[in-house]
């Protein structure tokens, strides 16, 4: 819906900065380009700028209570407004727009922090209450909608994003050197902390609390899975089924309020394909589809198989087909919206798609979700087998633990040779057979000895980054936590409970927000709706993973043509590894082997030679290593080399 942002004078003496706020909302006005609103007081200023969907000439923001003693600025949707607007009056509320925002307002006002218990949406907002002197900022549930914060000389600075907090000339530019080899691990980031020093990001499901200036804290109010003590029983599959479908329809029907046309990012798979059909059930127009595809030398199943799918539904659909050329043109965007770096092809495949829809929509519906949820990635099944091999035969390869952590160093020259097989692939596995468990599920989960391995770190780090990894042991300590928190008494819960915690919530949500929203385009997911989280957190294993999620196609079997719903699982892929090593290949090298590269300060400059020839000489295959210096070295020259923030006009290098 917009981005927001503001600060607050923490020593309380005055020092609201209405002339900053307005700095920060320009810097992400790509958010909201429909307007903006600001609410000065003296020790606290509040910015947003507004993109208009529900109520569209009125719920101008900043927004209030009856007595404007409470003022709030808000980013998201709330999709059951209407039915909140209706018990907030008979509470004798009133209400003074026809928007969904106005709610969070009396809700607070009925409710305190108990709030969140009512909300059924997407949000980060900031809510100022002049009697209490308390400043309240939230992430939803799921974290859809992300909210940056910095904490300096007294004042606390947040944003939609973290290139608005620079506005602040004191905020330092300056490096997280303690979490580097977190995203280096992982390719994104885990945890509040984020590779900007001094910069946090506000987690999912909390709630971040200032009372008179003086006391702060944080205040969770949701984690998956909090409720599955009320499982279903096995032996309910038939109900299960039939719950699921009720569930999903009553979500996308939720999800379609909007006073704006809106459409649907469609891919080949059953998730997206769901949400069509629920679509086309409820809304009764002929719906809008976008897929975006490659002009690579093979032929793109993707678009074929989207196509079909439009098809069936009759639908109003286009394509958005991308060559090397585009992507390379568009990572540029993309590391400049992102503001983190993040090492995900896809993110700037959808921002691609995200800027050809903007120029028809302002909302779309995704089928994100259907994965996490139900069952669909391969490491919903992988990880308990590991837990499961670690106490079968553990003991046993324990005394191989130091042969198989140095064999690591060799995993991307035998990746190069077919007639390995799958070797490189089992020799991890083995490796996390013998470590304690949460050591060998961070390393499964971050594909650790397949991407970055010790080996690599050993070799490839200089002494200051080593030394700043080995005192904050900020990945390993961040991620027990993780573990603490997803732990369940079935692996399989702690399978779906960790992909969601992790990857969902640090990678694909947020991305997912920060590359459409470039393009003042609003992504909704069904899929995370908090009831239907409940339920997906409720379904026992025994019916989750019989087979890849089964749950939801069952329960769409009566509405989704069957060659949506037998399609075999894929993976959503772009054909940028063929492109690594081939049309993008001299750009890459051009980039990462420039001598002056940011890059260069962190890493042994002889190790990382080697690595970069080696790999595009093809003697090793390294490509997911290869893709998270480029977006690490982009990312570096974008925002600690350059004082400004334009958009990237990079031009993609002909070759000579």
């Amino acid at each position: 819906m917009c981005g927001i942002c503001g600060m607050i004078d923490l020593t309380q003496q005055g020092r609201g900065e209405p002339r900053l706020v307005r700095q920060m909302a320009n810097l992400i006005r790509h958010r909201g380009p429909d307007g903006d609103g600001f609410y000065d007081a003296p020790n606290t200023s509040l910015g947003m700028r507004r993109l208009s969907i529900i109520d569209v000439k009125g719920s101008d923001q900043p927004l209030f209570n009856e007595d404007r003693s409470i003022a709030l600025v808000f980013n998201g949707e709330i999709y059951n407004y209407r039915e909140l607007r209706d018990s907030l009056r008979r509470r004798n509320h009133i209400l003074q727009t026809e928007g969904d925002g106005e709610t969070i307002i009396h809700l607070y006002e009925e409710y305190g922090l108990n709030l969140f218990n009512h909300l059924r949406g997407m949000y980060a907002f900031a809510l100022w209450d002049t009697k209490a002197e308390r400043l309240v900022l939230a992430v939803d549930h799921i974290g859809m909608k992300p909210l940056y914060l910095h904490e300096r000389d007294g004042k606390l600075l947040f944003a939609s994003e973290a290139k608005a907090l620079f506005a602040d000339p004191t905020t330092p530019r300056e490096i997280n050197l303690s979490v580097l080899d977190t995203y280096l691990s992982f390719g994104y980031m885990i945890g509040q902390e984020t590779l900007f020093g001094g910069i946090n990001r506000l987690l999912p499901g909390h709630a971040y609390v200032v009372e008179k200036g003086q006391e702060s804290r944080l205040h969770p109010f949701w984690s998956f899975g909090q409720s599955a003590s009320d499982a279903f029983k096995p032996n309910q599959e038939g109900m299960i089924y039939q719950e699921a479908r009720e569930l999903l329809a009553d979500s996308v029907r939720l999800h379609l309020r909007s006073d704006v046309p809106l459409g649907l990012f469609l891919s080949g798979g059953v998730d997206s394909a769901s949400m069509l059909a629920l679509m086309s059930r409820e809304a009764g127009d002929r719906v809008k589809t976008y897929t975006v595809g490659y002009e690579a030398k093979t032929p793109d199943n993707e678009l074929l198989h989207a196509r079909r799918i439009a098809e069936h539904f009759k639908t109003d659909h286009h394509e958005r087909v991308i060559n090397a050329a585009d992507w390379w043109d568009g990572l540029q965007k993309a590391i400049y919206h992102h503001d983190e770096p993040i090492a995900n092809s896809s993110a700037v495949s959808l921002l691609l798609l995200a800027e050809h829809t903007g120029r028809d929509l302002k909302v779309v519906l995704t089928g994100l979700g259907g994965d996490e949820l139900f069952g669909g990635y391969t490491t919903h099944n992988a990880l308990p087998q590991m837990l499961s091999n670690r106490d079968t035969w553990g003991r046993l390869l324990s005394p191989l633990e130091g042969t198989l952590a140095a064999v690591e160093g060799a995993y991307p020259a035998m990746k190069r040779y077919r007639i390995i097989g799958a070797l490189p692939t089992y020799l991890p596995r083995f490796r996390q057979a013998t470590l304690p468990r949460d050591e060998a599920i961070r390393r499964m989960i971050s594909f650790d000895g397949m991407a970055f391995s010790d080996a690599l770190r050993e070799k490839l780090y200089n002494r200051d980054l080593t030394a700043a990894w080995a005192k904050a042991q900020h990945k390993e300590t961040t991620y027990s936590a993780i573990i603490e928190k997803s732990w369940r008494d079935n692996p399989y819960d702690t399978a779906q409970a960790l992909m969601i915690n992790t990857w969902l919530t640090g990678n694909a949500l947020l991305h997912t927000d920060k590359v459409t929203m470039a393009s003042a385009l609003e992504a909704r997911v069904p899929f995370f709706d908090p009831v239907l989280l409940k339920f997906a957190a409720q379904v026992p294993p025994e019916i989750r993973m019989k087979s890849n999620k089964i749950v939801l196609r069952e329960a769409m079997r009566p509405y989704v043509p069957d060659f949506a719903l037998e399609r075999p699982k894929q993976p959503f892929g772009t054909p940028i590894l063929n492109w690594f090593d081939d049309e993008l290949s001299p750009h890459i090298r051009e980039v990462l082997m420039n001598p002056d590269g940011y890059i260069t300060q962190f890493f042994n400059r002889p190790e990382l030679e080697k690595l970069l020839k080696d790999h595009f000489w093809g003697r090793t295959s390294q490509v997911e290593v290869v893709f998270r210096l480029l977006t690490l070295e982009l990312w570096g020259q974008r925002f600690m080399k350059r004082n400004e923030f334009p958009v990237s006009s990079f031009q993609f290098p002909v070759s000579s």
